[in-house]
């Protein structure tokens, strides 16, 4: 199964309508910037008219007497056939919910970071995703002779390799941290640019 948060979270929903048509699971992924959480069992999705709606907004939320999720287009003049089945509004509210969870689970993943300053006139890269920027205490005309370059590696991997023009310059072991901390240490180290 992927790692990517977004595809983990259709592929639950395929799995989950397995008969569903491939439109069917492309009108719920574009309503999924659409979905406003309201409460755990309440949402609000705004209508589109190029998909056919006739409101601006739709309630979708859990009943539990039913045991299934519910929409107020459920309740229009064409909803009783969609009541028997499901609608993409609710699909776009159960695939912002895995989203959502997914979401949270890959921020909780631990990953490995380093920081260091290398001298390359090539090509920089790494054993994961690379974040560079020219070194500030060498600012000066000789930066390009000799260019130095502070680089922040984000990896999965705990040994972390950093390599100028094919040839490894740096090497460390990296610490490990939440995804989300080394989000906001990709942040501040762009913040630290001029």
């Amino acid at each position: 199964m992927s790692t990517d948060p977004l595809r983990r979270a259709v592929e639950a929903l395929r799995a989950d309508f397995p008969g569903k048509s491939r439109s069917w699971i492309k009108r719920a992924l574009l309503r999924l910037g659409d979905v406003r959480e309201v409460r755990e069992d309440l949402y609000v999705v705004e209508g589109r008219r190029e998909l056919g709606d006739w409101r601006p907004l739709y309630q979708v939320w859990w009943s539990e007497a039913e045991k299934r999720w519910l929409c107020t287009c459920y309740y229009t003049q064409f909803g009783l056939r969609r009541r028997r089945d499901i609608c993409t509004h609710v699909a776009a509210v159960m695939l912002f919910r895995r989203y959502k969870r997914a979401l949270e689970k890959a921020e909780r993943t631990t990953v490995y970071v380093a920081e260091a300053v290398v001298e390359c006139r090539g090509r920089i890269s790494a054993s994961g995703e690379v974040y560079l920027r020219p070194d500030a205490d060498r600012a000066d005309l000789t930066f390009y002779t000799s260019p130095r370059f502070r680089v922040l590696v984000i990896s999965r991997q705990r040994r972390i390799a950093v390599k100028c023009g094919g040839y490894v310059v740096y090497e460390a072991e990296g610490e490990g941290v939440p995804l989300a901390v080394a989000k906001f240490l990709v942040a501040k180290f762009h913040e630290g640019e001029d």
